[in-house]
């Protein structure tokens, strides 16, 4: 089944997303909190209030803080510049493991190192890298083709491309404008799962 995965864009309030979240959490497999400029008892206490309001700790992703991940019980989304997968995996081998990458060598190196999952970008042009050329379909494909976990495309995904992404044999989509920054957010998720569902 593909999965989708729905990130925060770090351009909505907590409260915004504490109320938003939840109605979302049943229409998506995957939430990211990917906000960096939260401090971590801010994190700690939205995904809290999440979970209470019903969002199962499974679905939550939380980026880069090994800390709030720990702590909370959700799982972690590691990028470049966060502690190797390989050692957060040796001291924490329960934990449900993510590592961003943006080629074959990081995809293989994540692979290796115990990562659940990696998630691989920007696959289309999008506003959120302008003038940063897309690695494109053929490239998720060499990726996908090239590891045995599973692969999430990330990058410009929208309802009109992502059969094409999907198509690779990617594992999933990550959305974060396309979701959350719609007039109806669970519209946009709703119109996102009919397509990947075809």
């Amino acid at each position: 089944m593909n999965r989708l995965h729905l990130m925060t864009t770090g351009q909505q309030g907590r409260e915004t997303l504490e109320r938003t979240l939840p109605e979302l959490a049943t229409h998506v497999d995957q939430i990211h909190l990917r906000e960096p400029h939260w401090s971590a008892q801010e994190l700690v206490t939205c995904i809290e209030l999440l979970m209470k309001r019903g969002v199962p700790a499974e679905r939550l992703i939380v980026h880069d803080r090994l800390d709030v991940a720990l702590v909370t019980g959700i799982g972690i989304q590691l990028t470049t510049r966060s502690i190797p997968v390989d050692r957060v995996r040796r001291r924490f081998p329960e934990l449900r493991i993510g590592q961003s990458v943006h080629s074959l060598m990081e995809a293989a190196a994540a692979e290796q190192a115990g990562a659940d999952y990696v998630m691989y970008g920007h696959i289309f042009e999008t506003g959120s890298k302008p003038g940063v050329p897309p690695r494109g379909l053929h490239a998720l494909k060499h990726i996908v083709d090239q590891t045995t976990i599973p692969v999430i495309a990330i990058g410009g995904i929208n309802p009109a491309n992502v059969r094409d992404a999907l198509a690779t044999g990617c594992s999933g989509v990550a959305v974060l404008s396309g979701i959350l920054r719609q007039a109806i957010p669970l519209k946009a998720a709703d119109r996102f799962r009919e397509v990947m569902q075809r």
